[in-house]
């Protein structure tokens, strides 16, 4: 052979055995693909997870934090094989296929851990935080990695693990990589679940444990099972992860990888409040709560359930010496602190608890021992006897289990007794009975607004239910054991209705009667029947109640226990000052009082025997109108000591049509007005008088039964109008009642007027006259006509204004002017003349008020009008009160010895200082005069500090009004005037640091005259009238000039 032809040769064996080479390798990469494939997940070497001896799975003893080899290492195979072209192809397509598949080529999981952070990762199997060092996993990285991934997406998608944190819950699931947990919030991580995604979920189980705080290693979960516990508060310590080939075995024991603690069963605790020991340590089911063999009471009892995520509770009821059985209460019963001994117990469980479990309790009695057991409510113990509960013991058994013990003696006691007690309408109590038989009330006594009933000394479960009905809102809710069962705010019950439940009802019937105001006593009704009465105005006074064994005959006749008033008919009720809410009364009968000055505050108002209802709207004192109102609300307030004015009534409903309703109300200083009939107002509005009474009647319409409307009903204070010609300015706008109308300050007389009435509910007017300059009185005019004249500049000096028609017989009318020179002269009313004649002085302004008939004045009365020129010279600015050259008059009312008035001693033209030196003048002819309080007498008798004042402040002709001897001596709230003035402050205030001679000096209690140079007059107790240092009396409060 050439050389070049073995050349060639050799060249291609040289390519064939390289071919051959590289196709033994591809298949050994296939194969070595596959085994690392299986390997992460356990295979049949020597490294398989699956083995329970093997080291691939890590039982937490190997150093911490140590990474492991997730995918232990698998020999390639040593055949080497040869094939052909075709061969070739196969392989490359069997590895084509391999490479398409997701597959997991390695687990790492890394752990957060409390007080230390970040651990480094672990692989397949390996422990992931600590164990034996009490230290919380707080936070978990989980993560895959895989071949054969399409995009980054499903390589994220690959895992996803949820975490429950403490005090959080089960967060959102994160992906491959990311953080289950927190991290820097101290929370522990106390469950997981890990699933993988669809594709590789196919493929592979996620096998995954925990070490929990106190549980330890709990039994393996997979593909997102829950693995740890809820409830405990346990934290998750460490954890293990694996992912195995789909139907391997699980790498460990799968028993309980999760605890649930609401699986637990439910559990009790009981302590006892023993005498003179007081509340002991708790004991659980079935242990003996209290002491015995000593000798000590057991004054109360706790017990509590505790079963976690379940309802329910434990109800105990008590029965405590010198009390009687007690309310049920959650988780307790008896009393602390009072040394009351508890003699029997009830208890009993609600919610879930009640449907799953019996609760047993017995009870060791002081003097007789053990008693046997009893069960859900039952009592247990002794009632009556005077012996002690001294210890209990409490057992829950599942429901329909066997009873602890015997249950033949569970109790020892009296027969069961029943307890009534009542209130009345106005407040008070009427007591209770108890017993058998109860009674409270009877005839004669007061009307029933409310009772209560419980049954006493029971033995047996159960309960007693009651309710009552009234006039105005019918039958009310039920109450039960001892709950107060009310008629609507004041009214009386009507009827009542008792029924018992549970075991009380299997052995017992309930029987009952009651007295009623109008009809006397009842028959005998039981188990829920009504007993009682309807309609009429009448109410319950007395109740009976017995406690009769099952099926025996009643205490007595059952004949009329509920009686039905028929016809048609109405009651009220009143609720009055001092009185409180009144009986009813019935059809046209006085609601309230009258002749006791007692205001009317509050009413009820409902019609019987027809389909129509009574709305009733008050004008109540501060308030004014109220909404309409009717059944079981009332018009007007009460508590608040105000009173109703006027009313509204209308009546509603299907028979409506066919009534009228008519009222009429008892009004202060008026007596009874005339009728009122649907929905018009009757009473007074805008007069401050109160209602006493009313009376309301329903008629059937066109009936001759109906009352006469002959009289005003309602009484209202008309509206005013005034309006005054000025000179120079011609017509002013119209004023309202107690404006002014003309001017002030201007110089400017008033030449007309006209006055007229508004919005008056009788019949009248108002009437004026002028008396003119030049002209003299004109004829009167009345409601808007012109009086005095316009354009011909005659000035108006004096008028006259009286009311007319039935306006007159209920409001007064008054009325002052302004002059000139005098300013505003006293008011007068009812036709007097207010102004001056004969001197020529122009009046400037008018005010006119109307009040109700008898009303006050306005303001002072003196010098309303003269014929003579009153003082003219100096005078007190403002409102301050004002000097006068004539003497002050006291009211009529002021009669006796303690009249006396200094004469005023100015002349009408007097100046500031004249007042002053008049003032100072008669302060020291007092000096030598006694002291008594209060008196404001004549020089040489007795004045006290303000009495002195008053005197020397009358020598100025100062009216003082309110102020003077009179009601200095004889009204309380005069004693002190000194306080009065510089509270009020009567005088204009001045600085105590400038204080001028003729100011007045006030201290706590006291005041005098300052008459300059530091010194004062005043009226000492012990003292009498001296002059002295302005600071002897004591600190000075502050001053005050009277003639300013």
């Amino acid at each position: 052979m050439k050389e070049g032809g073995i050349v060639r040769r050799l060249f291609d064996v040289s390519v064939s055995i390289l071919m051959a080479a590289v196709l033994l390798m591809s298949q050994s990469w296939a194969v070595t693909a596959a085994y690392a494939d299986y390997s992460v997940n356990g295979s049949t070497d020597s490294t398989n997870l699956n083995s329970e001896d093997s080291n691939a799975i890590d039982d937490g003893s190997g150093p911490e934090g140590q990474e492991s080899n997730a995918s232990p290492v698998v020999n390639e195979s040593q055949d080497t094989q040869q094939g052909s072209s075709e061969d070739v192809s196969e392989v490359v397509a069997d590895d084509s296929a391999v490479r398409n598949q997701l597959t997991v080529k390695n687990v790492s999981v890394s752990a957060h851990v409390q007080n230390i952070g970040w651990m480094d990762p672990v692989g397949s199997g390996k422990v992931a935080g600590t164990t034996g060092r009490g230290l919380n996993l707080e936070a978990l990285k989980i993560s895959l990695e895989v071949d054969g991934a399409a995009s980054q997406e499903q390589i994220a998608a690959a895992i996803s693990v949820e975490a429950h944190v403490s005090n959080v819950g089960w967060q959102p699931a994160v992906g491959n990589g990311g953080t289950a947990g927190t991290t820097g919030q101290p929370r522990a991580v106390e469950a997981l679940r890990v699933r993988l995604s669809g594709e590789l979920s196919a493929r592979y189980t996620v096998w995954y444990r925990v070490h929990s705080a106190e549980f330890g290693w709990l039994g393996w979960a997979c593909d997102g099972a829950d693995a740890g516990s809820a409830g405990y508060g346990r934290a998750v310590q460490a954890v293990q992860v694996a992912v195995l080939p789909k139907g391997d075995p699980a790498p460990g024991d799968t028993t309980s990888p999760f605890k649930n603690r609401s699986d637990d069963p439910a559990s009790i605790s009981v302590r006892s409040h023993t005498s003179n020991i007081g509340w002991m340590s708790p004991v659980r089911s079935g242990s003996v709560a209290g002491t015995t063999g000593r000798g000590l009471p057991m004054e109360a009892l706790e017990a509590q359930l505790g079963w976690y995520g379940h309802s329910g509770s434990i109800e105990l009821r008590g029965h405590v010496s010198n009390v009687g059985w007690q309310q049920w209460s959650k988780g307790h019963c008896g009393t602390t602190g009072k040394s009351q001994r508890l003699e029997a117990v009830q208890i009993r469980l609600t919610g879930e608890a009640a449907d799953k479990y019996d609760i047993w309790y017995c009870a060791h009695v002081s003097g007789i021992g053990w008693l046997d057991w009893a069960c859900n409510g039952a009592a247990a113990g002794s009632a009556g006897k005077g012996r002690a509960i001294e210890a209990v013991k409490v057992v829950l058994v599942e429901k329909g289990g066997a009873a602890p013990g015997s249950s033949a003696k569970v109790f020892i006691g009296d027969p069961d007794a029943v307890t009534v007690s009542g209130s009345a309408v106005s407040g008070e109590s009427l007591g209770s009975s108890s017993g058998q038989k109860a009674t409270i009330g009877g005839k004669g006594a007061k009307l029933l607004n409310s009772i209560a009933l419980s049954v006493a000394g029971q033995t047996d479960n159960g309960s007693i239910s009651y309710s009552v009905m009234d006039g105005y809102s019918g039958w009310g809710v039920s109450s039960s054991d001892g709950g107060a069962a009310k008629a609507v705010s004041g009214a009386p019950i009507k009827a009542i209705k008792m029924s018992l439940i549970g075991q009380l009802a299997a052995n017992y019937d309930i029987w009952y009667r009651v007295c009623d105001s109008g009809n006397g006593w009842t028959g005998w009704a039981s188990n829920g029947q009504a007993c009682g009465v309807s309609g009429g105005s009448s109410g319950l006074c007395g109740i009976d109640v017995a406690l009769v064994n099952k099926g025996q005959s009643s205490p007595g006749s059952s004949a009329n226990a509920f009686i039905e008033t028929p016809g048609i008919g109405l009651v009220s009720q009143a609720h009055v000052a001092s009185a409180g809410w009144l009986a009813p009364v019935g059809n046209g009968e006085t609601a309230g009082q009258t002749g006791k000055s007692r205001s009317l505050q509050a009413l009820y108002v409902a019609t019987q025997g027809i389909d129509a209802s009574v709305e009733v709207s008050a004008h109540v004192a501060n308030i004014g109108w109220q909404p309409y109102v009717s059944g079981a609300s009332y018009a007007g307030t009460v508590g608040k000591g105000l009173a109703i004015q006027a009313v509204k009534l209308r009546l509603t409903g299907n028979d409506a049509s066919k009534y009228d309703i008519y009222y009429r109300i008892h009004a202060a200083d008026y007596g009874w007005l005339g009728w009122a009939k649907n929905e018009a107002a009757a009473g007074t509005v805008g007069l401050s008088k109160q209602a006493e009474a009313i009376q309301i009647k329903l008629v059937a319409k066109g009936s001759s039964d109906a009352p006469v409307q002959d009289h005003d009903a309602l009484i209202k204070l008309p509206g005013l109008s005034a309006k005054a010609n000025c000179s120079g300015l011609g017509w002013q706008a119209p004023v309202g009642n107690g404006s002014v109308a003309g001017t002030v300050g201007q110089n400017r007389a008033m030449e007309a007027m006209q006055l007229s009435l508004s919005d008056s509910s009788m019949s009248g007017g108002i009437s004026y006259s002028a008396h003119v300059s030049n002209i003299g009185w004109q004829s009167a005019v009345s409601d808007g006509a012109t009086s005095g004249t316009v354009g011909q500049g005659q000035q108006i000096q004096a008028v006259k204004i009286n009311l007319t028609g039935d306006v007159s017989n209920y409001f007064d009318v008054w009325y002052r002017v302004h002059v000139s020179n005098y300013g505003w002269l006293g008011w007068t009313k009812n036709g007097s003349s207010a102004g001056t004649t004969k001197l020529g002085i122009p009046v400037q302004a008018l005010q006119v008020k109307i009040v109700p008939k008898g009303a006050s004045a306005p303001g002072s009365t003196s010098d309303s009008y003269f014929e003579t020129y009153r003082y003219m010279g100096y005078q007190t600015p403002g409102s301050y009160p004002k000097v006068s050259c004539n003497s002050v008059q006291l009211p009529s009312y002021c009669t006796g010895y303690f009249t006396y008035v200094t004469p005023s001693r100015i002349p009408y033209n007097a100046s500031r200082q004249d007042c002053i030196n008049a003032f100072i003048q008669r302060a020291r002819e007092y000096i030598g005069t006694r002291y008594i309080e209060p008196w404001s007498s004549w020089p040489g008798d007795a004045v006290d500090c303000s009495g002195l004042v008053l005197q020397c402040l009358y020598a100025t002709g100062m009216d003082m009004g309110w102020y003077n001897p009179y009601n200095h001596r004889w009204l309380p709230e005069q004693t002190y005037n000194s306080m009065n003035w510089y509270r009020s402050n009567t005088f204009m205030p001045v600085s105590t640091s400038a204080m001028q001679r003729g100011d007045v000096v006030y201290y706590q209690g006291h005041i005098g005259i300052y008459i300059g140079n530091g010194r004062i007059i005043d009226s000492w107790p012990g003292i009498g009238v001296t002059e002295r240092s302005v600071n002897a009396p004591g600190r000075v409060i502050g001053a005050a000039r009277p003639f300013a």
